[in-house]
C-alpha cells in the first residue's frame, strides 16, 4: 500500500488542544447554572440588606428590646443637679401641735418639696421661757437648717406685755442661731381675748426680724380681722384655729415658705 493513501495524523498537540477546548465548552453551562441557582437562593437576603442600606436607619423596622435605648441630651442642655433637702424643725406652743395645724398640713405632711421634717418641739400651753427648753432638740433636728419659731399667745394671755413677750421670743431666735441653725419668725395668730396685744406683738416681731435679717412667716393675716381677733368661722375657742382656719394658714405656708428657703427673706406688710 502506498503511503500517500494513508490519511495523515494530526499532531498530538493539536488533538490535545481540541479536547481541552471541548471540555471547557462542556463545563461552561454547568457553572453558569450553579451561579444562577445560588443567586436565586440568596436574592431575598441580598435584597433586604440592600434595602436597609439605601433607605436609611429611619425606615428600618425597630425590634423592641433588641437593644437598649440611650437618651442623650443635646449639647446645649445640662442635666439638672439633684436638689438638696433642707431639714426644718418647729419650736412652738399649741398652734403647731394640734392634729390639723398649719405645721402638720405642710412640713409634717411632706407637702413642700426639698424639705424634710426635723424636730417637732411643740409645747401646748407654754410661754416663751418654757419653750426655750426645746432649743437643743429643735436645733439638733434642724442639722444646721431652719427652725420655725412661734410663741407669744400664752405669754399675752398670762399678762405679759407685748414688749416683754417680744424680748423673750427674740431670745429664742438667738438660741437657735447659737446652736448653728437659722430661725424663721412665725407671727402670733389672732386672739379673741387679747387681739390688740397680738397686733402690737406682731409689729415688734416684724421690726426686730427685719433688723436682724430673719425671715417672717405670716400665718396671722389670712385669719385675722382688723381688731386682731379670729375671722368668723376660723376658730372655735377664740384661741386656736379650727380646721378652716388652720387650712388657710397652711395655704399661706405653702405659698411663702419655698421663697423664704430660697433666700428671699419674708417680711410682714404693715398691719392696720
Amino acid at each position: 500500500m502506498s503511503d500517500s493513501s494513508v490519511e495523515p495524523r494530526r499532531p498530538p498537540s493539536s488533538r490535545s488542544a481540541a479536547r481541552q477546548a471541548s471540555q471547557r465548552a462542556a463545563r461552561g453551562p454547568f457553572w453558569r447554572t450553579v451561579v444562577i441557582a445560588a443567586l436565586i437562593a440568596l436574592w431575598p437576603a441580598l435584597a433586604t440588606g440592600l434595602h436597609a442600606g439605601f433607605t436609611g436607619a429611619g425606615e428600618r423596622t425597630l425590634v423592641v428590646g433588641a437593644a437598649p435605648t440611650v437618651s442623650t441630651p443635646p449639647p446645649s442642655e445640662t442635666p439638672a443637679a439633684p436638689q438638696s433637702v433642707v431639714p426644718l424643725s418647729v419650736l412652738s406652743d399649741s398652734h403647731a401641735y394640734f392634729a390639723a395645724s398649719w405645721w402638720r398640713q405642710t412640713v409634717e405632711a411632706n407637702a413642700i418639696g426639698g424639705v424634710s421634717m426635723g424636730a417637732f418641739a411643740s409645747q401646748p400651753g407654754a410661754v416663751a421661757d418654757t419653750i426655750a427648753s426645746g432649743l437643743d432638740e429643735a436645733a439638733a433636728g434642724a442639722q444646721g437648717g431652719y427652725v420655725l419659731v412661734q410663741a407669744g399667745t400664752n405669754d399675752l394671755l398670762a399678762g405679759s406685755s407685748p414688749t416683754r413677750a417680744a424680748s423673750d421670743i427674740q431670745a429664742l431666735w438667738s438660741g437657735v442661731r447659737d446652736r448653728g441653725s437659722t430661725p424663721i419668725a412665725v407671727l402670733v395668730p389672732p386672739s379673741s381675748q387679747v387681739g390688740a396685744e397680738v397686733i402690737e406683738l406682731n409689729r415688734l416681731l416684724a421690726a426686730a426680724a427685719q433688723q436682724s435679717g430673719i425671715a417672717v412667716l405670716d400665718v396671722y393675716t389670712p385669719v385675722a380681722d382688723t381688731g386682731g381677733r379670729w375671722q368668723a368661722g376660723t376658730s372655735d375657742d377664740g384661741k386656736h384655729a379650727n380646721l378652716t382656719g388652720a387650712t388657710r394658714q397652711a395655704n399661706e405656708v405653702l405659698a411663702q415658705l419655698p421663697g423664704i428657703l430660697a433666700g428671699r427673706v419674708g417680711q410682714l406688710a404693715e398691719l392696720p
